[in-house]
């Protein structure tokens, strides 16, 4: 089986979460613990239907004042940086 979800609240504007409308390190954490509350719940539904195989990762990093460089949009280790991990569940 394959499902696809895009996880859109770690994408700007995301700044909500601590009632902001900035781009932040605390921002993005806010986003970050909003999706994993429920990431929980998704996985033990997906478990009642048989084994997936769970691949979890970003398109893309975002530089905060990495090297002086703020976003997503240039060529830089921090935007090129994604998160991964991937494993069978249950």
């Amino acid at each position: 089986m394959y499902l696809f979800v895009n996880v859109s609240a770690t994408h700007v504007p995301h700044g909500h979460y601590i009632g902001s409308s900035d781009d932040t390190t605390a921002s993005q954490a806010a986003a970050l613990a909003y999706a994993d509350a429920h990431l929980g719940r998704l996985l033990d539904g997906l478990a009642e239907k048989g084994r997936w195989l769970v691949i979890l990762c970003a398109d893309h990093g975002d530089a905060y004042g990495d090297d002086g460089f703020h976003g997503r949009g240039i060529a830089h280790r921090a935007v090129f940086t994604v998160p991964y991990a991937a494993w069978i569940h249950p």
